[in-house]
């Protein structure tokens, strides 16, 4: 991989010195650091949300929120980015997401 091809696959961190892997959501299709992104991956039928990014195979990166995951499950996007033929279950993921969402924000104090 060329320099600025391997360069274009990190973005900088807040404190500017170190870079972190950029991958792509597969409901906006919108560029994203790793750190911002959930990692789901197909295990029996079944979508699982990888929150330790450590299941083997192949993954599919998604914000968590539900509007990309309702954008990627009417695109078909799972299967394509898993490259799986049969049809997945989502409902573990919609279970994951709807609890991130009713989680009241940390205060920091």
């Amino acid at each position: 991989m060329s320099g600025s091809a391997a360069a274009s696959l990190t973005a900088p961190l807040t404190d500017g010195c170190t870079m972190e892997p950029v991958r792509t959501c597969v409901g906006c299709r919108a560029r994203a650091p790793k750190s911002s992104l959930v990692r789901i991956v197909a295990q029996e039928s079944q979508l699982v949300v990888d929150t330790a990014s450590r299941f083997p195979g192949r993954g599919a990166w998604m914000h968590p929120t539900l509007e990309c995951f309702d954008k990627s499950i009417g695109r078909r996007a799972f299967g394509r980015a898993l490259k799986v033929t049969e049809t997945l279950g989502s409902e573990n993921v919609a279970r994951f997401l709807a609890s991130k969402e009713t989680q009241p924000e940390s205060l920091d104090s």
